[in-house]
C-alpha cells in the first residue's frame, strides 16, 4: 500500500508545484514591468507636454517681444518722417514770409515798410492752421518716450552679464550677486569709489575716483595726493555707518557695480558734491550737474589742474612703455606662493622689481599677464 503511494503513476506534484510558483512569479513580474513602463511613459509624456508648454509660451513671449519692438521701431520711423516733412513745411512757410518782406526793397520806402509788412501777417494769420496740420501725433511722441525709457532701463541690465554681477572677496574666491539683491552691512573704503561692504567689493555706480598714486593741482599750482583724498574722504562718509548697496551691473574687473546709500544720503553724489570723484560723464548721467556745481565752486580736485583717471592712465602706461623691456611695462611678481603683476599705476609700481632669476617677468598686456598665471595687485 505505502509503495503504491509512492508511486507517481504519471504525475509529478512536486514538478506541478515548482511549475506553478515559476508561472505565478513570471506573471508577477511581468505585471511589475507592465505598471514601471506605464508610469515611465506617463513620465515622459508629461515632460514632452510640459516641453512643449515652456516652447509654447517661449514662442508667444519671444512673439509678443518682436511684435511691441516693431511698433516701437515703426513708430520712430513714423516719427522721424513726420519730422522730415514738418521741418520742410516750416521751412516754406518761413521762406515765403522772407520773400514778401524783402522782395520789394527796391519799391519806394513807404511801399517796402507797409506792403511787405501786411503780406506777413497775413501769412501768420495761417499759422494756427498750420500747427493743427503738423504730422506729429500723440503717439509719435509717446513711441519716442518709451524708446528712451527703453536704452535708459534696459542699458544697465545688457552692459552686466546676463543679470549677474560677480563680487570678488579675492582673487580666488569669487561670489556671484544677482542684480537688485541689496548687499547690506558695515563699509570700508579701499579707494575712492570701492568698498567692501559684508565681505564684497563694491565699485560705486555712476562715479571714478582718481588712482590712488595720482595727483591733483591745488589752485597755487602745488601737488597733492587726491587719489587718496578721495579714499579717505569715503572712509569718513561710511566709517561707524550701516551702508545699503543694490547692485545694477559688473565693473571691468567683476566686482559688483552698485548704488550705496546711507539712510536717504547717496553715497555717489555726496563724493561729487565735496569734489572728491568725477561723475561718469553720458548723456543719461545723473551726476552731471552736481560735478559742473562742484567745479564752478572749485571745490576738491577741481580747485587747479586735474586729469580725469583714464587720461592719467594713459600717460602713465606711455611713460612707462619708454623704460619698460621691449616695451612692455606690466610688471610680473612673486610674493611668496603668489604670482601678481602690477600696473603702471599700482602702488609701489616704482618700487617694485623685476628678478627674472625667480621667475618675475615683464608682460605686453593683463591679458597674456592673467594666461601666466599672474593675478592683479589690484585692490585687496
Amino acid at each position: 500500500m505505502f509503495g503504491w503511494r509512492r508511486r507517481s503513476e504519471g504525475f509529478e506534484w512536486r514538478e506541478y508545484v515548482r511549475t506553478t510558483v515559476l508561472v505565478r512569479r513570471a506573471d508577477r513580474q511581468r505585471r511589475v514591468e507592465d505598471v514601471r513602463a506605464a508610469a515611465v511613459e506617463k513620465v515622459k509624456n508629461a515632460a514632452d507636454a510640459g516641453a512643449d508648454a515652456g516652447r509654447a509660451g517661449a514662442s508667444f513671449v519671444g512673439s509678443q517681444f518682436s511684435r511691441f519692438l516693431w511698433f516701437v521701431v515703426d513708430v520712430l520711423l513714423d516719427l522721424a518722417a513726420a519730422l522730415f516733412h514738418l521741418t520742410i513745411r516750416w521751412a516754406r512757410f518761413a521762406w515765403a514770409i522772407l520773400k514778401d518782406v524783402f522782395g520789394c526793397i527796391s519799391a519806394p520806402l513807404n511801399r517796402a515798410f507797409r506792403v511787405p509788412i501786411d503780406a506777413a501777417h497775413a501769412k501768420l494769420k495761417t499759422l494756427p492752421d498750420l500747427a493743427q496740420k503738423s504730422p506729429i501725433k500723440p503717439r509719435h511722441v509717446a513711441g519716442a518716450l518709451l524708446a528712451l525709457g527703453l536704452i535708459y532701463i534696459g542699458g544697465p541690465i545688457l552692459r552686466s552679464a546676463d543679470g549677474v554681477a560677480v563680487a570678488t572677496v579675492s582673487p580666488d574666491t569669487p561670489k556671484p550677486v544677482t542684480v537688485g539683491t541689496d548687499i547690506s552691512g558695515r563699509a570700508y573704503a579701499l579707494s575712492g569709489d570701492v568698498l567692501r561692504v559684508d565681505g564684497m567689493l563694491v565699485h560705486l555706480n555712476e562715479v571714478e575716483a582718481p588712482e590712488l598714486e595720482q595727483p591733483c593741482h591745488r589752485a597755487n599750482g602745488r601737488l597733492w595726493k587726491c587719489g587718496q583724498a578721495a579714499k579717505s574722504g569715503l572712509a569718513r562718509i561710511v566709517r561707524g555707518k550701516t551702508v545699503k548697496c543694490t547692485p545694477a551691473g559688473q565693473d571691468a574687473d567683476g566686482n559688483a557695480l552698485a548704488t550705496c546709500a546711507i539712510g536717504t544720503t547717496d553715497i555717489a553724489t555726496e563724493l561729487v558734491q565735496r569734489g572728491y570723484v568725477f561723475a561718469v560723464r553720458s548723456f543719461f548721467g545723473s551726476l552731471n550737474d552736481v560735478e559742473d556745481q562742484a567745479q564752478d565752486a572749485k571745490i576738491g580736485i577741481w580747485q587747479g589742474e586735474v586729469q580725469r583717471p583714464q587720461a592719467w592712465r594713459d600717460q602713465q602706461w606711455e611713460d612707462a612703455k619708454r623704460d619698460a623691456p621691449d616695451g612692455c611695462p606690466i610688471k610680473g611678481l612673486i610674493r611668496a606662493s603668489s604670482k601678481l603683476y602690477a600696473l603702471p599705476w599700482s602702488q609701489g609700481y616704482d618700487r617694485a622689481k623685476v628678478h627674472t632669476k625667480k621667475g618675475e617677468r615683464w608682460f605686453c598686456s593683463e591679458d597674456e599677464a592673467k594666461a601666466a598665471g599672474f593675478a592683479s595687485l589690484g585692490r585687496s
